[in-house]
């Protein structure tokens, strides 16, 4: 293919509609006249009129390929180990069937895609295979999992992908008449599965709305990640496989970058145009090129030539009624909501040139992000007036009840007088932001004064002294500030609950109720979270009642102030479910608790970290229930869920893998019981404090299993080692301990008894 930069693609753009527009016959006359005057020129066009008819023979921007197959041959055949079951489609890439493993090995439905190429030599039959299996590598909750690729015995490539029922981004969106917030959210899941491929050295090359499917629950899966790469010929050198590999077959035309048209150079930035195209698609309802169908022609110049129009002015042409419609809006309202930083961050993502898009993927996505919060873009000039308009926007009510004053005092003031006030507004919010970055910038400078050598001979110090040092200075070091001192107090607090610091947490979260309320007042949002965080420390140290209480009142606070599924609301739910189970009222816990699940995964998405929560809390209350099986199976999609999305270190993966083991104990699966838990102590003794309560609680469980097995020097040192640091929550009454009573005569036990009683809460039992 000719390789056009885009000045030179500039230059006979017009001379190839000229030509294109007069008959075939005609044409070579015309280039010979041409070439008396322009003899280069005239080359190229040849060139390229070459290639336009061989582009219309192979039916090149056409919607519907011819088929190569009859699909109905191949139902019941078996490719390697796959039987096949019925055609789920077929695309220019080619045929995708639904089949099913047929060995044995195990159950699970797939896709077999069969790519319309062949690979004739054994070392590009290799070549594909070891390519198929290194995109298997590529793991992401958002990509569709590449889980076999193999070569028929025609020397027909195929590969075996994860099945997904789920419908096009596009129409999900519509379906569901989805809000810009909401699509714009959504979208960010595609931004995030292709951020991982591009720091894998993969480009998609083919971003579409066909190949972003959702599924019934919510999850985004993008499809077809990696077979550009693995459609390159098998002479391509080793270099070309990586992100700046020139051309590329597998594209959609419609979805094409300009450098995929013009044969330039495919690396991330193409990714992002097209990224950019499907952004633009889900908030205006149409393609930046128009309304089609589009000639082959007309598609190229759009994509190479023509700007499109600003996603805010696309939606007046056509059906502005039915667009806004389905975007739970009116016209007026809808494009005044694009227009600005939504109209930049999809022009950006839309540049012609690759240089002028974001630079990245991620890039994009921050941009996203900060609209959603209401923060300035990178794209836009970093203007006092526009950081301003910000500000108004992250702080609505507070800037309206100002406003609403200000309009009474300066009703009939004139022009110059009003520009001079809202100039003088300007400078105090900029001043007022300069002196809280300021205040934390002397807060954190002080914390970590602990560590310099020069104060107090500090040596070897911990985060643990960091932290202490910050929660002894909080009170003084942030006063002017009561607001940032609150939320101060309220993370330092959950970090001292996570430690299990259960009595420095506690007094840390009443102290920002306190103050938040002086400065806030008693319904502030950041009252209620607080309280609500209070109330699990309280949990922690068996308090249960004054835990219920502070929950309650916290939830019905956040109802009337953020509604019945603001993310605070269904935290604070969730939380009052798990309490309500410690206090042995399962049937009441389980209605709270599923109903709180049910709508987290909807509001929040299956992967949000309070989602996940709640799923290892409804768990925990089944197995108190004694429906074992259930909450087995439910903590085992928790677990793994926690993996994929934190890594096999986080707090709350290990907590799903105690309680795991609990339930697996309480079904007389003691074997694997123990293997989870000592898999669980080695974790969280590496990264965990020694004496954190949940490596105790482990400590302790295996003791249990020791006594159980008659094991009893092991289980009086695991004992030992636990007793003094299990939470309040989890002291066990050790002489009522029915794991225990194997123990019952040794005259370590007594010694045991008599370290646990004091530290025993009343309705506190043991884990297992």
């Amino acid at each position: 293919m000719t390789t056009l930069s885009p000045e030179r693609w500039q230059e006979v753009s017009p001379y190839l509609d000229e030509v294109l527009a007069i008959p075939v016959e005609e044409q070579m006359a015309w280039l010979e006249s041409l070439r008396a005057e322009k003899p280069a020129l005239a080359d190229l066009l040849r060139d390229l009129l070459d290639q336009h008819r061989a582009l219309a023979e192979i039916h090149f921007l056409e919607n519907s390929p011819a088929p190569d197959r009859i699909l109905s041959s191949l139902a019941g055949q078996n490719i390697g180990p796959y039987k096949l079951i019925s055609p789920i489609g077929e695309g220019g890439m080619g045929a995708v069937w639904l089949a099913e493993r047929s060995d044995g090995r195990f159950e699970r439905r797939v896709a077999v895609k069969f790519l319309r190429f062949s690979v004739s030599s054994p070392s590009g039959a290799e070549r594909f295979k070891r390519e198929g299996r290194i995109l298997g590598q590529l793991s992401n909750p958002h990509i569709a999992e590449l889980m076999d690729a193999g070569v028929t015995d025609s020397g027909e490539p195929y590969l075996v992908l994860e099945h997904v029922d789920g419908e096009r981004i596009d129409d999900h969106c519509e379906n569901l008449k989805l809000d810009l917030e909401a699509r714009i959210r959504i979208f960010l899941d595609v931004l995030d599965a292709v951020a991982q491929a591009h720091a894998n050295l993969i480009v998609h090359r083919d971003i579409k709305p066909s190949n972003v499917l959702v599924r019934s629950d919510g999850q985004v899966k993008l499809l077809d990640f990696g077979i550009a790469k693995l459609l390159t010929d098998e002479g391509t050198s080793a270099e070309a496989t990586l992100l700046t590999r020139e051309g590329g077959g597998a594209l959609t035309p419609q979805y094409a970058a300009p450098e995929q048209v013009t044969g330039g150079a495919v690396t991330t930035a193409t990714d992002v145009y097209s990224l950019g195209l499907l952004l633009y698609l889900l908030l205006t309802g149409r393609h930046p090129a128009g309304p089609g169908p589009h000639t082959p022609a007309d598609l190229i110049k759009a994509i190479i030539e023509k700007e499109p129009p600003q996603a805010s002015e696309a939606v007046a042409s056509g059906d502005p009624k039915t667009i806004a419609n389905a975007r739970g809006t009116t016209p007026e309202r809808l494009s005044r909501e694009l227009r600005g930083d939504l109209d930049t961050i999809v022009g950006k993502a839309l540049k012609k040139n690759p240089a002028e898009r974001y630079p990245s993927v991620t890039a994009l996505a921050d941009d996203l992000q900060r609209y959603l919060k209401h923060e300035p873009i990178s794209a836009r000039p970093d203007t006092v007036a526009y950081r301003a308009a910000k500000f108004v926007r992250r702080n609505r009510a507070g800037v309206a009840l100002t406003a609403a004053a200000l309009i009474a005092v300066i009703a009939g003031i004139a022009g110059t007088l009003i520009q001079a006030r809202t100039a003088r507004r300007q400078r105090d919010v900029a001043l007022r932001e300069r002196d809280r970055a300021n205040r934390i910038t002397d807060f954190m400078t002080d914390m970590f004064k602990v560590s310099d050598p020069n104060e107090k001979g500090a040596k070897d110090v911990t985060a643990r002294q960091i932290l202490d040092k910050a929660a002894g200075d909080v009170n003084t070091g942030l006063a002017k500030d009561p607001e940032l001192q609150a939320q101060m107090m309220h993370v330092m607090g959950n970090v001292y609950t996570n430690l299990g610091v259960y009595d420095r947490a506690q007094s840390l979260l009443l102290r920002a109720i306190e103050v938040n309320r002086a400065a806030r007042g008693p319904g502030d949002p950041e009252s209620l979270s607080t309280m609500d965080s209070l109330g699990g420390t309280l949990d922690q140290q068996g308090r249960y009642s004054e835990a219920e209480k502070l929950q309650r009142e916290a939830l019905d606070g956040q109802r009337r102030a953020l509604g019945p599924e603001h993310p605070d609301t269904l935290v604070t739910m969730g939380d009052l479910a798990g309490t309500l189970a410690l206090e042995g009222r399962f049937e009441e816990a389980e209605k709270l608790g599923r109903e709180t699940l049910e709508k987290e995964r909807r509001v929040l998405g299956s992967e949000n970290h309070h989602t996940i929560v709640s799923m290892d809390t409804l768990a925990a209350i089944l197995g108190e229930e004694g429906r074992f099986a259930e909450s087995e199976q439910l903590e085992g999609e928790t677990i793994e869920l926690e993996r994929r999305v934190y890594g096999p270190n986080h707090l709350g993966l290990l907590m799903s893998m105690a309680n795991q083991a609990d339930t697996l104990y309480l079904m007389g699966k003691y074997s694997e019981a123990k293997q989870l838990l000592q898999q669980t102590l080695e974790i969280q003794r590496r990264v965990l404090d020694p004496n954190h309560p949940e490596t105790a609680r482990s400590l302790y469980n295996l003791g249990c299993l020791a006594a159980r097995d008659s094991k009893r020097d092991e289980a009086f040192s695991l004992l030992g080692q636990a007793i003094d640091h299990l939470s309040p929550r989890t002291v066990p009454k050790v002489d009522n301990d029915p794991d225990l009573n194997s123990l019952h005569g040794d005259p370590r036990f007594a010694k045991l008894v008599a370290r646990a009683k004091p530290r025993v809460v009343s309705d506190a039992r043991c884990p297992l």
